[in-house]
């Protein structure tokens, strides 16, 4: 039997749209395959709390059930998700019955994307009929989508586009640790006995309780920690000796070059200036309405504060899920100040014509610059 009829047997049961003969196919399947009773134990936490939120009793949930229930929600959408129970999203959810509405809220709607991003491994060694053990978990944005979660402390992360945080378990160790690539606004329970601590490719964030933006893409050629509030602790990974500590409002920049190159032969950290190694600023402050830039992104505004064309594109391509191909190269030269808020791509790139004066043409999902 494939996982789609599976989750939609399951669905059916728990929805009470069952036929007599789907409930004794569930039933059989449940008692010849072990992993089965797995996969439904895990879709009936999934289902329980989805349940929860649309009807307003989400504070009756246990937290691991308000963590599966965020995350299970947060892939669809194409903007940052707030919770709002009385949405009218959620009412056609609660009243929407019919059959092949629950085959596809598990098969293309948000749950069944978050079970296949969400892993739920089996680790080696379980009996049969032994609940599942959850080894590690991977919440990811796709280009032009953003999110925001809970994670199971109750710290809050909202991740931008093209972006993916990892984690273990239910936080229940010593420590509280996520990887990230790519960009997200931490604001974090406060536990002084328990440490919260990112690790990012370039660099190790240490932190008890804080809020604060972590920027680490992949093809970008710096990583940036930005502290709103609290304290943090920026280690890099090449060098452990090398770190600071950031008050609020400052920012620590760590290009990729010097962070990768500080390594000699054998593995062990070349000694090199702080100031080589770390880069510590203010954060750019919008004089206008006062809000900072670099966490401009969490309300929906494409933010830029004296950025240089080629970052600014790198940007909009993740923002819009565009690719954009830039003829001509004197555009590089000149940084620019701006903001969108709300805006389509079109409209973004029509602002952006009168400050940098070029001619673009939108065609079969490039963007072609001249």
């Amino acid at each position: 039997m494939t996982d789609e009829k599976l989750w939609l047997l399951v669905s059916l049961q728990l929805s009470g749209e069952a036929t007599p003969s789907e409930l004794a196919e569930l039933e059989m399947l449940k008692q010849h395959d072990p992993q089965a009773n797995a996969r439904i134990a895990v879709m009936q936490q999934i289902w329980a709390a989805h349940n929860m939120r649309v009807t307003g009793e989400l504070n009756k949930a246990m937290s691991f059930d308000r963590h599966l229930q965020r995350l299970s929600n947060h892939l669809g959408a194409p903007v940052l998700q707030y919770d709002d129970e009385n949405s009218p999203e959620n009412a056609i959810a609660i009243n929407n019955r019919r059959r092949l509405g629950y085959r596809w809220f598990w098969i293309g709607g948000g749950i069944a994307a978050a079970l296949i991003l969400i892993f739920f491994q089996m680790r080696p060694g379980n009996e049969p009929g032994s609940s599942p053990k959850i080894a590690g978990n991977t919440v990811s944005t796709k280009p032009g989508s953003k999110s925001k979660i809970e994670l199971p402390d109750g710290t809050q992360v909202w991740l931008n586009a093209d972006s993916k945080l990892e984690y273990k378990g239910d936080f229940s160790g010593k420590n509280r640790e996520v990887s990230l690539s790519g960009e997200a606004y931490f604001d974090v329970v406060k536990d002084k006995s328990r440490p919260f601590i990112i690790h990012t490719r370039t660099v190790q964030i240490k932190v008890l309780g804080t809020a604060f933006n972590v920027r680490s893409y992949p093809a970008d050629k710096t990583t940036e920690t930005a502290l709103i509030r609290g304290s943090v602790e920026v280690t890099l990974n090449a060098q452990p000796d090398k770190k600071v500590i950031l008050k609020p409002n400052e920012k620590v920049l760590i290009g990729d070059a010097v962070a990768e190159s500080n390594k000699n032969t054998a593995g062990d950290a070349v000694k090199t200036t702080n100031h080589e190694a770390m880069i510590v600023s203010n954060v750019h402050v919008d004089k206008k309405d006062q809000e900072v830039y670099e966490t401009m992104w969490v309300k929906n505004k494409l933010a830029f504060d004296e950025t240089p064309f080629d970052n600014m594109i790198a940007e909009i391509e993740r923002w819009y899920n565009v690719e954009i191909v830039v003829k001509n190269k004197k555009l590089s030269a000149n940084t620019y100040t701006v903001t969108f808020e709300n805006k389509t791509l079109d409209e973004v790139l029509e602002g952006l014509q009168f400050s940098a004066h070029f001619q673009y043409q939108l065609k079969d999902g490039v963007v072609t610059i001249w």
